[in-house]
């Protein structure tokens, strides 16, 4: 009889802790929309703190894990640029050859695209590296990181948000609820030892 209770006090401590931790998750969720019980209202953690929570990481995603100046390094990195750089050249000679006149191309001696790729090799880092500089100056004073990931977290509907976090930290949440049967089960031991010395 006595291992019957003792079991007994395990299994229900147990799924009492998982229960409660399974709950605990739930209700940082859901409710979704406010509801009002007993003269209290109910909501989940995240959607009643959603603005909040906006603001926090995309102050977090500014400062911490992708400032402006990391993200202009990345965009402008002197790979990706040496491959930009000869890919303009060659749709500028093509197009600056399509425009001129034949005119001017017969004054030109014929070859012009000739003598706009030399043009454009003589000068054209000058000028790649002088634009380049100016889509940096603008880029560093008119991107705000913070205010564009605060508006997709906005945009985005709290199932969406719900999927994201649970997809983020699922093997987290899950370890959680089985800590929480581990613990209930340990309590349920305690309380079998309480009840036997009492």
């Amino acid at each position: 009889m006595e291992i019957v209770r003792f079991i007994l006090l395990v299994v229900i401590g147990g799924l009492i802790g998982w229960l409660t931790n399974k709950v605990a998750i739930k209700m940082l969720f859901r409710p979704i929309n406010p509801h009002k019980f007993l003269g209290l209202t109910f909501q989940g953690v995240f959607p009643r703190r959603k603005d909040e929570i906006a603001v926090s990481l995309a102050d977090i995603i500014e400062t911490e894990l992708l400032s402006k100046d990391v993200l202009m390094d990345q965009l402008l990195d002197e790979e990706k640029l040496d491959i930009i750089k000869d890919r303009l050249k060659t749709v500028i000679v093509e197009k600056l050859s399509e425009a001129i006149p034949s005119v001017l191309s017969m004054m030109l001696g014929g070859d012009v695209k000739g003598f706009v790729r030399k043009y454009i090799d003589k000068h054209g880092d000058e000028i790649f590296n002088q634009l380049i500089d100016e889509f940096r100056d603008a880029g560093l004073e008119n991107i705000n990181i913070r205010e564009i990931v605060k508006n997709r977290i906005d945009e985005l509907d709290f199932v969406e948000f719900e999927k994201i976090i649970f997809g983020l930290m699922n093997k987290e949440l899950r370890f959680v609820e089985i800590i929480g049967l581990f613990l209930g089960a340990i309590i349920g031991v305690i309380q079998y030892l309480v009840t036997i010395l009492i």
